[in-house]
């Protein structure tokens, strides 16, 4: 399930939580059993063990957040200004529409995110294809100057506010005709890799803002079949580890050091746990889930052998409830820190009025949970002073 909202203004001031002190150094317990339990992925992982929060998360693994291991607190973003599909730069698609990037709305937006307490934030690049530039056989011919220009500028936003963007790359090959599937497509792929991800790579190379990339958002919905997007239309499994696998490869071709993903969307964590996104050169695993009580299974029931990370989550109901929505994000927090997750991100920062997740009100203002928030993070940075084995004693 795939959320955006419109127009992402900044809220009412709170005061800021420091983020230094989520950073969770120290020696983990060396019961990793809940993700060695099978070897399904040849690959090197460079990700570091962190602190655990107690009992509930022994053998836990945390990702590396401004260098050191952290619990994973933060927010998706679709856009700053309401206009996703050409706020960076120019779509191709959508000739007649000016760039809508905004230098102080991006600022403010991050900096309320930071006042919240997050770490980290979830900004999904190419949606609708914008920023990327077609030839006349519907092949990847480069990236937009002014898309490449207001990204960094947007990256260069998050560093002032101790923020990393996990980077998504969102494009929706099936949404357009005169476009080739790089997914089904060996040529749209060679051209996809070729001219959009390696010269992104080589623009995201060494920046400290960039806390990992999403290879692709919730690719199921690309993928024919129950476990997919329940239709008799789309791309096989198959066809889409192949997709995965080679844009990691390029990637990490790229940038070694750089940490990859692949959010699976639209049945929570079940791919994952069938080994869907397993052997692909992850770094760790994320899922996105939506329920209104936040539930959450134990890491260790998912018998993976990488940190996971709650890349979505939020309410399923439809409807606008501030007592829901609090009780729904809280929980989700909580639980995939007890349950022994890298962390969770919130859907969604943003006020548009068509949606019942989004943080901020029509107004623009902090809806309740916000201040929330900062409690548990707040209550994080307490407990990461507390001795491992002590919390909750």
């Amino acid at each position: 399930m795939t959320m955006r909202f419109i127009n992402g203004l900044v809220g009412v001031a709170v005061a800021g939580i420091g983020l230094s002190v989520i950073g969770c150094g120290g020696t983990q317990a060396q019961d990793m059993s809940g993700y060695n339990s099978r070897s399904m992925d040849s690959s090197t992982n460079p990700v570091s063990s962190g602190t655990s929060f107690g009992a509930a998360t022994l053998g836990s693994k945390l990702i590396p957040v401004q260098g050191k291991p952290a619990f994973v607190v933060g927010m998706n973003v679709s856009t700053f200004t309401g206009q996703p599909s050409h706020e960076l730069g120019k779509n191709q698609f959508e000739p007649t529409a000016e760039v809508a990037y905004n230098p102080k709305a991006v600022a403010a937006g991050l900096q309320d995110i930071a006042v919240a307490g997050c770490n980290v934030v979830r900004i999904r690049l190419f949606d609708k294809l914008d920023g990327l530039t077609f030839d006349s056989s519907g092949l990847v011919s480069g990236l937009d100057e002014t898309y490449m220009k207001n990204l960094s500028d947007m990256l260069g936003k998050a560093e002032p506010n101790k923020l990393q963007v996990y980077v998504c790359l969102a494009p929706v090959w099936s949404g357009t005709t005169s476009v080739k599937n790089p997914i089904t497509d060996t040529n749209a792929r060679t051209a996809y890799l070729k001219k959009a991800v390696i010269p992104l790579m080589a623009k995201l190379k060494g920046r400290s803002e960039v806390f990992a990339l999403d290879v692709a958002n919730e690719i199921e919905s690309e993928i024919a079949g129950k476990e997919g997007n329940a239709t008799d239309k789309g791309a096989t499994w198959d066809q889409a580890r192949e997709f995965l696998k080679a844009t990691v490869d390029v990637i990490k071709s790229v940038d070694p050091q750089r940490l990859v993903s692949s959010g699976s969307g639209l049945h929570g964590w079940q791919n994952v746990k069938a080994g869907k996104f397993s052997k692909l050169g992850l770094d760790f695993y994320d899922f996105h889930v939506y329920d209104d009580a936040g539930n959450l299974p134990a890491a260790k029931e998912l018998h993976v052998d990488r940190p996971i990370l709650i890349g979505a989550c939020a309410q399923i109901s439809k409807k606008a409830d501030n007592d829901l929505q609090a009780k729904s994000d809280l929980a989700f927090l909580s639980n995939a820190q007890k349950q022994g997750y890298a962390g969770a991100l919130l859907s969604e920062y943003g006020k548009d009025p068509e949606s019942f997740v989004t943080l901020l009100d029509k107004d623009g203002k902090h809806r309740p949970v916000y201040a929330q928030i900062q409690s548990f993070v707040a209550s994080l940075a307490m407990n990461a002073t507390t001795p491992v084995g002590s919390l909750g004693k």
